[in-house]
Order: structure tokens, then sequence, then C-alpha cells
């Protein structure tokens, strides 16, 4: 092979692995969002943090948070990863959120991973820490219903290196079963965006999701290259989603490796 060409390809790959090490122990993005919906507060969404750190305590992420001025923060799941047994650093970040704004958390697949004493012990940091749990609840906050839905692991897990085979579908009956019919103008909480026309269907005004870390590694006029559950290209990875009346927004996450796609927080506030 030509040396001058060996000699290109390794500055190429040295360049990518200093990029790759700077935008995953470096970077953290604001994605500010904008939409038609008559009071709104502003929120800030944090997704997927799983084991990352941002300073000591999460003390560069707190900050991130608090420049936003949030009336209200929202965890959509995966705050935690499975293997983590001590949430000890989990409620000393959310109870520092709490005191920029009031928080509200629904379970990932990661929570709902955790052997059951580990999860009573992640639900209990939960509630030490002053955050509202919306698991299979909707709550009205300043004018707005905001729903959490519960989903267990058999709606994430598929059957198969490609695909989605043998999973659980998530329809209007499973969120009318878990959370009753769909008040008018509401916010729903759902980790998982794959069932965004189902949530349309139910009703939801917006929905805010993660899970899928923007795709992982982000291609140029392509997007998102992989999800977790194992399938490559999905549909819902990052950004803004509309189904007639129902938007959904789905945040690239804080944790797991990633490329040329930012560890992000999202704002969203109405335009009216």
């Amino acid at each position: 092979m030509n040396r001058k060409l060996i000699c290109t390809a390794a500055a190429g790959t040295a360049a990518l692995g200093a990029w790759a090490a700077y935008e995953n122990t470096a970077m953290l993005c604001v994605s500010e969002y904008k939409l038609s919906f008559s009071g709104l507060p502003r929120l800030v969404q944090i997704a997927d943090l799983h084991k990352r750190r941002f300073g000591a305590h999460q003390c560069r992420l707190l900050d991130a948070v608090k420049a936003q001025e949030p009336d209200l923060i929202v965890m959509t799941g995966d705050l935690i990863s499975r293997t983590e047994t001590d949430f000890t650093e989990t409620e000393r970040f959310l109870r520092a959120l709490c005191e920029i704004a009031p928080v509200l958390t629904v379970c990932g697949n990661h929570e709902v991973d955790l052997p059951p004493e580990y999860y009573a012990a992640y639900k209990k940091a939960v509630k030490n820490s002053g955050a509202v749990p919306t698991d299979g609840r909707i709550l009205r906050i300043g004018g707005v219903n905001f729903a959490g839905l519960h989903l267990s692991p058999d709606y994430y897990r598929g059957g198969g290196m490609l695909g989605f085979t043998g999973k659980t579908a998530c329809t209007a009956e499973t969120l009318r079963a878990q959370l009753g019919d769909c008040p008018p103008g509401t916010v729903l909480l759902a980790h998982n965006p794959l069932w965004f026309p189902v949530y349309a269907e139910w009703g939801a005004a917006l929905t805010l999701s993660g899970h899928v870390h923007g795709g992982a590694v982000r291609l140029p006029g392509i997007g998102g290259l992989l999800s977790p559950e194992r399938a490559f290209f999905p549909r819902y990875d990052k950004g803004v989603f509309r189904i007639g009346s129902s938007a959904m927004i789905v945040s690239g996450g804080l944790g797991k490796l990633r490329l040329f796609n930012p560890p992000e927080i999202c704002t969203v506030r109405s335009d009216r």
C-alpha cells in the first residue's frame, strides 16, 4: 500500500479518535425546541444519563440545566444503568435538580431491568430526593397534564439481531389500561419513542422520549445509525417528529458512547 495513503489513513484515524474522546468527555449541548402549545411550562428534558458523569456530583450538568431557567424538569428514563446497586449519587443529583425546579421522572428500560431489591432502592432514592414519579399516573401541573408511561422489559427487547420480532406490541389500549383516556393537551413522558403512532392515537399532544441515544453514531444527511433495540437506522432517533396534531421530541441523551452526536439536554417551551 502507498506509504502516503497509510500516513493519511493513520492521521485520519487519530483525528477521529481525538474527536470521539473530546465529544464523549467534554461536550454538553443544549437543544432548544419551540412548540405551539398554549400554557406549556418551560421544560428541561434529561434522558439516558446512565453512568455518565459531568464533573463532580454532576456539577457541569446541573449548571447547564440551571442556565435554562426551567419551570419544570422532566427525566425521561434511564437515569441509571441496570448494573448499578448504589443510588446515593442518583438521589443527590435529583435533590440538586429539585432545588432548580420541580422534577418529574418516568422509568426507562434500565430502571425496570433492575433486580427487585435494587429497583426498590432506586425508587426510594427518587422519593427521598423530592422528585415526583409519573409512572402510570397523570398529574396536572400549571394547567397542563403530564402522564408517565411505564413499560415492562418485554416492550423493549426484540427477537433477532436486526429486528423487533417477538416484541410485545404497545397499543392505544395499553395506554388506556394504564392511564385511562387521554385528557386534552396532555404531555406524555414515554421512554421508548418506537411507539409514537400509538401515543398519537391515544391522544398525546406532546410526547417526550429518549432511549435511542440519537442513534449512537450520526451520519450526515442520514441520521442515527443504530438503536439499543439492535435495529439499524431507527425511524425516531433524535429531534422533532409529528403525526397529525401530535408532536414528539426525542432527546439524543447524555450517556453511552457516541460519535458526531454530542450529549445533550433539551429545552422545550411554547412559542405562544
